[in-house]
Formats: C-alpha cells, sequence, structure tokens
C-alpha cells in the first residue's frame, strides 16, 4: 500500500478531469472484496480453534469485522487500498481539493459495511414503538406499520438503482461515498486506456428497467394480496352476521307456539269455538275426516273458525 497524500500534486484541481469510470471502480471494488474474502476465512479459522460454540456464534460477525479492519487500516494510515493500488485510483473529496479527512473515511466505511444493520435495527425499535404507542389510532397505526415493512424492503431496490445511476453517469458505486461526497480519480489519468464506456450505459438501462419492472410486480403483488385480505375479512363479517341471523331466526322458530296437528310453529292461527289454536290449514283437514276439536273432542264446524290475524 502506497500513501495517498503523495499523490496530490501543487494544483489537485487537475483532478477534476481525471474522475475514476466505471472499470477502474469495479475492479477496485472487486479486489478489495476479494481480500476482505480472504481475511474474513482467516479469522474465522482462528475463531474456530476457541472451540466450535464460540465459531457458531460469532462466525457471522467475522466478514464484517474484515471489512472494517482493512479499510479502516488503510483509512487510518492514508494508505491505498490493495484495490485502489491495483487500477491505480485514490480517493478525494467531493470539491476535488483534498484527500478525505480519517473521520469521513471512517464514516464511509461504517455506512457501507454496517448501514444495513443500522437501518434495520432503527426500523425494529420505529416499529416497536408504534405498535406499543396507545395514543395512536389503530387505523394510523396500520398505515404506518405499513410504511415500516415497506423501508424495510427498500435497501435493495435503492442499491440496485443507485447502480444503475453508477453504469450511467459513472459517479460513485457506493451509497456510502455518495453520502459522504468522497470521489475516486486515476493517479495517472494520461494513461487512461481509450475505449468505449456505451456497454455500461446499456447495462444501466437494463439495471434500471429490470428494477422498475421488479419493483411494479411487487406493488401489484401486495396491492393482490391487500386486496384479497379486505375481501376474506369482508367475506368473514358477513358469514357472522349470517349466521346470526339464521340462529336468531332459529330462536325464534324455536320459541315460536307449535301446532299440535303439525308440531311445527304455528302459521296463520284459526282459533275453535271451545278456546283452541292450531294452524288454519291443518285444521282444515282435520275437519274434513272428523268434525271435532282435536284437543277436547266438542263439535265443530268450519263455518265457526275464527282466523286469527298478527297472532303467533
Amino acid at each position: 500500500m502506497q500513501q495517498r497524500r503523495e499523490f496530490i500534486g501543487k494544483n489537485p484541481l487537475d483532478f477534476r478531469n481525471a474522475r475514476a469510470r466505471q472499470p477502474e471502480i469495479i475492479r477496485s471494488v472487486q479486489k478489495d472484496s476479494k481480500y476482505t474474502d480472504e481475511l474474513a476465512e482467516d479469522f474465522s479459522d482462528l475463531l474456530r480453534i476457541g472451540g466450535s460454540r464460540r465459531w457458531i456464534k460469532y462466525n457471522q460477525l467475522c466478514k464484517l469485522f474484515a471489512e472494517i479492519s482493512y479499510h479502516g487500516f488503510a483509512s487510518i494510515y492514508n494508505l491505498q487500498t490493495l484495490g485502489e493500488e491495483y487500477t491505480g485510483t485514490i480517493q478525494v473529496d467531493s470539491a476535488y481539493m483534498h484527500i478525505p479527512s480519517r473521520l469521513l473515511q471512517l464514516v464511509a466505511i461504517i455506512l457501507e459495511f454496517g448501514g444495513d444493520a443500522l437501518f434495520l435495527r432503527v426500523l425494529e425499535k420505529l416499529e416497536r414503538c408504534i405498535v406499543n404507542n396507545e395514543e395512536i389510532v389503530p387505523e394510523a397505526k396500520q398505515k404506518l406499520l405499513t410504511v415500516v415493512r415497506v423501508m424495510r424492503c427498500s435497501p435493495q431496490y435503492i442499491k440496485a438503482l443507485h447502480k444503475s445511476l453508477f453504469y450511467l453517469r459513472s459517479d460513485k458505486y457506493q451509497i456510502s461515498k455518495r453520502m459522504t461526497g468522497i470521489n475516486y480519480v486515476l493517479i495517472r489519468h494520461w494513461l487512461q486506456p481509450e475505449f468505449s464506456l456505451y456497454g455500461y450505459k446499456i447495462l444501466g438501462i437494463i439495471t434500471f428497467l429490470q428494477v422498475t419492472v421488479s419493483l411494479v410486480v411487487n406493488f401489484y403483488e401486495a396491492w393482490k394480496e391487500q386486496r384479497r385480505k379486505q375481501l376474506e375479512t369482508i367475506s368473514s363479517t358477513a358469514r357472522i352476521l349470517l349466521n346470526k341471523d339464521q340462529a336468531a331466526a332459529k330462536g325464534q322458530q324455536a320459541e315460536a307456539p307449535k301446532c299440535i296437528l303439525c308440531l311445527e310453529p304455528r302459521m296463520s292461527t284459526c282459533l275453535t269455538p271451545c278456546g283452541h289454536l292450531f294452524c288454519w290449514n291443518c285444521l282444515l283437514d282435520w275437519l274434513d275426516e272428523r268434525d271435532e276439536c282435536p284437543m277436547c273432542r266438542e263439535k265443530v264446524k268450519k263455518s265457526n273458525l275464527i282466523p286469527l290475524q298478527n297472532y303467533l
């Protein structure tokens, strides 16, 4: 690794015309990723010596520790990373005037390799606060939780859109570099080979279209799922109301007086001269066979029957 400061000349503004392009930045990032992967494997092997239980518990942190230690060491001592040295690039500030400060570089490293975890942790706390807050009305709480869930899925799409922008503009490959304003420039830009970058622009357009289509499909699927849940809720509510109505009707039928002839709730109740109640049709059918009351056997004629209106 070489010192970064030795490459800054008397006129740093010249570096505005020496911005690193897509090939150099991508090769630099890939080279650094290769070395951090090897370093993470070494840390994992050292951790395995302490026992399998400790290795299972902390092995997932080896990659993060390797990335932070690798890039952090270069930032603290103002050194090029091996990937930057391989491609002949260095990091400068947003004004292309100076080497970025150590603090700014460390912030960029933390955002790059720990930003996703910090973002998800903040969303978890925010979701917990929304759920436990009793002052928020249920409708607003449901909408806020929906926004939090959408934000939890957003990083992958934001990264993909940012990458498509990088392919189109050759600006910044990493979101952390955009947030901190750190740029990449070539040390010996006069030796930069001349070749077309239209392939990267086409790749950027394809990436943008892919992300857009994926977003549209996911939003459509989410809308269909929400619509299905609404229909299920409406259907279940209607089913509950129908069951209540049926239960009430059965209860009313069970409480209604029954005719002793058909043993069913009385319909079109009629009264005999002896004071007994029957269904009109049931009693007429009975009197066709016998001219007496089914209850007390007293003589009854059809002309003596009294139909009762609005009477159960």
